[in-house]
């Protein structure tokens, strides 16, 4: 199971940094949203981030390679379809990689 935590470490890491970059360019952001906080559409999504400017939302899933091959993409482009159907609302998917260690 440790390498699953790092895994998880290793995206909590990134989103905290895109939490900051998106910060920096003026959107609002919130982590890990509430369904309240998010139209019907996406009312039972687990999102990891929504960042808000004036003109557009940006729903933020962060994986890691192996999450993504482990929890497949079929929940990913289920996602984005109903994001799609939210006007003003786009998706991004960052896939992050853990470092190699020498052994």
């Amino acid at each position: 199971m440790r390498h699953l935590a790092d895994q998880n470490q290793l995206e909590r890491r990134r989103l905290l940094q895109l939490a900051r970059e998106y910060r920096q360019q003026g959107y609002t952001v919130t982590l890990y949203p509430s369904s309240e906080e998010l139209p019907p559409a996406l009312a039972d999504c687990a999102l990891d981030l929504i960042a808000k400017s004036a003109s557009k939302t940006v729903v933020v899933e962060v994986r890691t390679r192996e999450n993504l091959t482990l929890n497949g993409s079929e929940d990913l482009r289920t996602l984005t379809k109903r994001v799609q159907q939210v006007p003003g609302w786009e998706f991004e998917l960052v896939v992050t990689n853990p470092r190699k260690h020498a052994s």
